[in-house]
């Protein structure tokens, strides 16, 4: 049977339909929609999530490296490295829980060749801490030789590590070496049980930690040398002061007392007999002469103005000519003009103390005819300062073994002068030859390098 739909009804009925399926469609494309825009909200969490965790791990990190690098204490700067370094290999998705840290350090106990000491570490039993070590073999031997890191995946047989407790169960290590310019002064060494640890990533990332680490060292170190240098100068003005209250107790004041004890008596004298009284005024005016030319002297010498006017040269003759006024001390300068011109104030006050102190020294207790004072060029880039005395010498050893019970810190503080200017000082002395003095004075860093290796 044959339906007939008029065109007027036909057409709103494929309207309709077309409508109804567009209408479905639509719908289903929302939906997809809907769904796809849930996986990729719930995929975007997840990466917002690990994005800030990876943020959160990578903030601590610059938190410790610039704690590490601003911080100015050694040990804090020590553990701040071993710190740094297990977050570094942390944020890179690296197992750090059987990891075994430390940093060695040479030690400065005097033994040759020096040993590596334990200064800090992450998972080393109390034994460990105390263990000593070469450092010229195994892993070791070759990172601090060659100057470079170096990875060992042979731990057990190691001839220096394999006696640590800690690094017995491990099977990789991984050795940085610590060194500012040309001078290694110890090592940052990490060791795990698994041989194949230390990847190349691993070791960049432990690189570039380390390398923050000696610059973080270095500062500190600067910043330790100045403090010692500081606590110096502050030990040398308390001498000072010291010796000044000393030499001003023991000369003018029992000089100034004795005057008043000689005029009361020269007054008491002027009603018995004249003759008697007038010889004892004399006296009393002899010794008040005598007093202030003592009193002219320390003040020369705490602050000589003919220094900072007319050079060292000028102020030794002035602080010899005031030696022989005052105490009839025969003292004989020999200076190097042209040397003396080309020093810097600094170091001009540095010989002018040294050798006022051992001028000084030789008086009171050598007993000298005679002292020199030597200021000369050794060479081109090095000066000498030199104090002989022809008076009763000393033995050396014996004086500097029970020098803490002396009253009198002298020498120490000549030879703390001479490390102001990075000098090197000698002493030689016999009872029966008299006491030299010497001093050798860098005036270029080059100089200063070659004696410090001396």
């Amino acid at each position: 049977m044959d339906f007939y739909f008029p065109e007027t009804l036909l057409i709103p009925i494929l309207i309709g339909s077309a409508a109804l399926l567009l209408g479905g469609g639509v719908g289903y494309l929302r939906a997809s929609r809907r769904i796809r825009k849930k996986t990729s909200l719930s995929k975007s969490r997840s990466a917002s999530d690990g994005t800030r965790l990876m943020n959160a791990k990578l903030r601590k990190l610059y938190g410790i490296l610039a704690d590490l690098t601003s911080s100015l204490d050694y040990q804090r700067v020590l553990d701040k490295s071993l710190d740094a370094s297990f977050i570094a290999l942390h944020i890179a998705e690296r197992s750090t829980e059987d990891l075994v840290s430390a940093v060695l350090f040479f030690a400065d106990d005097g033994s040759v060749p020096p040993l590596l000491r334990v200064a800090t570490g992450r998972g080393l039993p109390r034994p460990d801490l105390h263990r000593k070590t070469p450092g010229v073999e195994g892993v070791l031997g070759a990172a601090i030789e060659g100057g470079e890191p170096k990875l060992s995946r042979n731990l057990p047989n190691d001839p220096e590590l394999s006696s640590f407790i800690a690094f017995g169960s491990c099977q990789s290590a991984y050795c940085i070496p610590l060194r500012v310019g040309l001078d290694i002064f110890g090592v940052l060494i990490f060791a795990h049980p698994e041989v194949r640890y230390f990847d190349s990533e691993q070791r960049e990332i432990l690189n570039v930690v380390s390398h923050q680490s000696m610059t973080a060292l270095e500062n500190a170190q600067l910043f330790q040398e100045l403090k010692d240098e500081k606590d110096r100068i502050i030990k040398i003005q308390e001498e000072e002061r010291t010796k000044l209250s000393r030499d001003l107790h023991d000369g003018p004041t029992q000089t100034v007392a004795a005057i008043a004890m000689q005029v009361g008596l020269a007054r008491r004298l002027m009603k018995k007999d004249m003759a008697a009284a007038e010889e004892e005024l004399y006296r009393t005016e002899e010794m008040a002469r005598r007093t202030t030319q003592e009193i002219r002297h320390m003040l020369f010498t705490l602050r000589p103005l003919v220094l900072s006017s007319e050079g060292l040269t000028a102020a030794l003759e002035s602080m010899a000519d005031k030696m022989r006024e005052t105490y009839s001390q025969n003292v004989i300068i020999e200076s190097d003009e042209e040397l003396v011109y080309s020093l810097e104030m600094s170091v001009q006050t540095v010989i002018f103390n040294v050798a006022e102190e051992a001028v000084n020294n030789a008086r009171k207790h050598a007993r000298a005819d005679h002292i020199w004072v030597r200021v000369k060029r050794l060479q081109k880039d090095l000066a000498f300062l030199e104090i002989e005395d022809d008076g009763k010498g000393f033995d050396v050893k014996e004086v500097f073994d029970d020098y803490e019970s002396r009253g009198s810190l002298g020498m120490v503080n000549m030879r703390e002068r001479a490390e102001l200017v990075r000098g090197l000082f000698h002493i030689e002395s016999d009872p029966k030859t008299g006491t030299t003095i010497q001093i050798v004075i860098p005036l270029s860093d080059n100089a200063a390098d070659r004696l410090r290796s001396i």
